[in-house]
């Protein structure tokens, strides 16, 4: 297969990576909303817009602006799921971005006023893990995409 032939099946098919965008696309931005949900987020009428006390599955602290960003995080990458090459990348960086969640709220700024995002040792866990995850997942689809189609 030439390599525009293998481009244009990767475009019009959803190679790997372009899958494994979607599938995180849609995974973020449903974390998203569910932090929004009253019942799946317990706490609810704690939720304030920064600081907050309402969790997710009564685990995760939440607040308006950390599910509004986990959306946004979400849609970000559908939007750049069309092409192979921003679709990894996009993850990649969001990735990165929960993994700097993850370890900014394990302490590093806990006490300033500058910290935006509630957090507890679960979330941080969670943004670390997710943010690990999707980082090597991102990784093994650009690799299964190089072997599928040759290029990437």
């Amino acid at each position: 297969m030439s390599a525009t032939a293998a481009i244009e099946a990767a475009k019009t098919k959803g190679g790997p990576v372009r899958r494994h965008a979607q599938a995180t696309g849609v995974l973020l931005s449903v974390l998203g909303l569910l932090g929004l949900v009253p019942g799946i987020t317990t706490r609810y009428d704690e939720m304030g817009l920064w600081g907050s006390g309402a969790q997710l599955f009564g685990l995760f602290t939440v607040s308006v602006t950390t599910s509004v960003l986990l959306f946004l995080y979400g849609v970000t990458v559908l939007v750049f799921a069309g092409s192979v090459r921003q679709a990894h990348k996009s993850v990649v960086l969001h990735a990165l971005l929960l993994i700097g969640m993850g370890i900014t709220g394990t302490g590093l700024v806990n006490n300033s006023p500058a910290r935006l995002l509630p957090t507890d040792a679960a979330s941080n866990v969670l943004y670390l893990v997710l943010g690990v995850v999707l980082l090597v997942s991102a990784n093994r689809s650009r690799a299964k995409e190089i072997e599928q189609n040759g290029v990437f």
